[in-house]
């Protein structure tokens, strides 16, 4: 039997009815998967959350860090420390010696 005749048998066999069902279906499973809220955009949104967590954990490391940071500014030997570290002020007793770069 030829292809072309099965399948013009099963098309016309089949009710106007069931044609409708299933063209109605095969728009339900389009629109599930590239509509508005498919599930292209599901896995979006799921990729941002989870990049907004892996932020969100980054800033609450940095923010402990900062606390840390605060609460030793509050103690006079790491405040002078970081003092003389970071600005460079010296003890009246200390002396700077400058070497020349090198080439």
């Amino acid at each position: 039997m030829n292809i072309r005749r099965l399948l013009f048998q099963i098309f016309h066999s089949l009710p106007l009815v069931a044609w409708l069902a299933v063209l109605a279906f095969s728009i339900f499973l389009w629109l599930l998967v590239f509509g508005h809220h498919g599930l292209y955009e599901l896995e979006r949104l799921l990729r941002t959350k989870n990049d907004l967590i892996s932020q969100k954990e980054d800033l609450q490391k940095e923010k402990i860090d900062l606390n840390a940071e605060l609460e030793n500014l509050e103690n006079p030997v790491y405040l002078k420390h970081l003092i003389h570290k970071e600005l460079g002020f010296t003890e009246s007793d200390e002396v700077i010696i400058q070497l020349p770069r090198s080439p």
